[in-house]
């Protein structure tokens, strides 16, 4: 999953981050890529206090109505770790759908870097129903090195199609800054001192929190909350139930997190450093043929899309669900797909519902579990792969024991090595007859595909037969022995 590349930082922007960096280390707590992630942290339990963080009704949030899980965070602007907690947060609720809220609240640090008047901006734009998009805005511009004077805010509600003359006076008149102010008191009420904080149900998370820790926690909470309402209590209710016997003093460090936090550090202390990929040339055409999964398409098809995908990876799916099926629709029987597997360590269920999916196929029903993957909003797990194996009639003893058979395991890291060494450095990435395609940004796929079948009609119409066009490009492509990672 490829985040955005963004413009090399200028003088100005590396002055303002070394400025920041100071007060970071005085205020601040310590589509999918692949280097520098932590491994996994399956069944992450912080068994702490749980804080009374009450919500208000005009609070902007994104996810669930009925949350399983209601995650509050305090944020500022100008603060670069509360901008990457965000980028983990939007990929939690990608992930986890209507089981997860994400609530916004502002903690500025008065007169600093522009902060207040970015959070005023942020609450003026949701006056006119264009919070979240007014929020991506802004922490993008603190990605770019921006600050949020008046001419860049004036810029951004134009981009974004406010009634700019309303912002501008909202901004003037200081009509969102009762609310941040309301906000701040909260937060101090609360005891927070650094930034970024989390409240994860009422279970405080100081600074900022990675992808799979994020993960691990909500895991587990969500499995206390399903017992919860097992037990009769409504979803629309689970919050204010959890909140009712929550404490009301000030905040601490949680003993568990900081357990949790050392861990994690004493782990990635004994892991070798990632192995940076050199990525394949786009100039080029790579010998990767189909996988286990087969073919989704006919087997002379002239164009072969071979993708390594991670079944929980929110761009795979947006990739699947946006662009890729319907490359399959229009062109019945020129383009065919197969699958090899991808899953990062960023994801706890992935290797799992990679393997379940290979169980799936092993009675002939992979791309109707590839489907149901993707299709899936929430959790992964045992559990879920069984019943979809019921739900799809396959023998249930044959199913798991291919689930848990090592040969299976051995086709997701034998897809995971060929991934190593021709250097695919995310999910997904797509190889269309040898060609490829990094992450999915819409559009880039579709017009990769478009040129292959070009191609391949104008071999055909010059005598090659059209099941010899893809096996006429694997050998002229690079061989794996000459591929650019040992």
């Amino acid at each position: 999953m490829p985040r955005p590349d963004r413009p090399r930082p200028g003088a100005l922007r590396r002055s303002r981050l070394r400025r920041w960096a100071l007060l970071v280390a005085l205020a601040c707590a310590a589509g999918c890529p692949r280097d520098n992630d932590p491994e996994p942290t399956p069944g992450i339990r912080i068994d702490a206090e749980r804080y009374r963080v009450e919500l208000a009704d005009d609070d902007f949030a994104k996810g669930g109505a009925a949350p399983l899980v209601t995650i509050v965070v305090f944020s500022d602007f100008a603060c670069p770790p509360c901008a990457r907690l965000w980028q983990v947060l939007d990929h939690v609720v990608e992930d986890y759908g209507d089981d997860v809220r994400v609530v916004f609240r502002s903690y500025t640090v008065a007169g600093f870097a522009g902060g207040e008047q970015a959070a005023e901006a942020v609450y003026a734009a949701g006056a006119q129903g264009k919070f979240w998009e007014m929020h991506a805005r802004l922490f993008g511009q603190l990605a770019e090195g921006g600050g949020f004077d008046r001419p860049t805010l004036r810029a951004h509600a134009e981009a974004i199609g406010l009634d700019v003359p309303r912002f501008l006076d909202d901004l003037d008149t200081g009509t969102q800054t009762a609310r941040r102010a309301r906000d701040r008191r909260t937060a101090t009420t609360l005891g927070i001192k650094g930034l970024p904080v989390t409240f994860v149900n009422g279970l405080y998370l100081a600074g900022f929190v990675d992808e799979a820790t994020m993960h691990g926690i909500l895991d587990e909470e969500i499995k206390r909350a399903r017992a919860l309402v097992d037990d009769g209590v409504p979803r629309a209710e689970l919050y204010a139930t959890l909140m009712a016997k929550a404490a009301t003093k000030r905040v601490g460090q949680p003993e568990a997190a900081e357990s949790l936090r050392a861990d994690l550090a004493k782990k990635a202390a004994a892991t070798e450093p990632p192995k940076t990929l050199v990525e394949p040339r786009g100039d080029a055409r790579y010998r990767i043929e189909p996988g286990a999964s087969g073919l989704r398409g006919p087997a002379d098809a002239p164009v072969v899309i071979v993708a390594f995908v991670d079944f929980q990876c929110p761009f795979c799916r947006r990739a699947w669900t946006e662009e890729l099926a319907g490359i399959l629709e229009r062109n019945p029987a020129d383009v065919a797909l197969s699958v090899r597997h991808l899953p990062l360590p960023i994801h706890n269920a992935a290797a799992g519902a990679a393997k379940a999916s290979l169980a799936a196929g092993a009675q002939g029903k992979f791309w109707e579990f590839h489907d149901k993957l993707f299709a899936h909003a929430g959790s992964l797990g045992r559990s879920a792969f069984q019943a979809w194996s019921a739900e799809f009639g396959l023998d249930e003893a044959e199913f798991l024991a291919a689930l848990d058979d090592p040969a299976t395991a051995k086709i997701v890291e034998a897809d995971t090595q060929l991934a190593n060494r021709v250097g695919v450095n995310g999910t997904p990435g797509f190889f269309v007859n040898g060609r490829y395609v990094n992450g999915y940004t819409p559009g880039v796929l579709a017009g990769v595909v478009d040129e292959e079948v070009a191609r391949a009609k104008q071999l055909v119409a010059e005598g090659t037969k059209r099941g010899e066009v893809f096996a006429k490009a694997m050998a002229e492509a690079i061989p794996e022995s000459e591929f650019p990672n040992p």
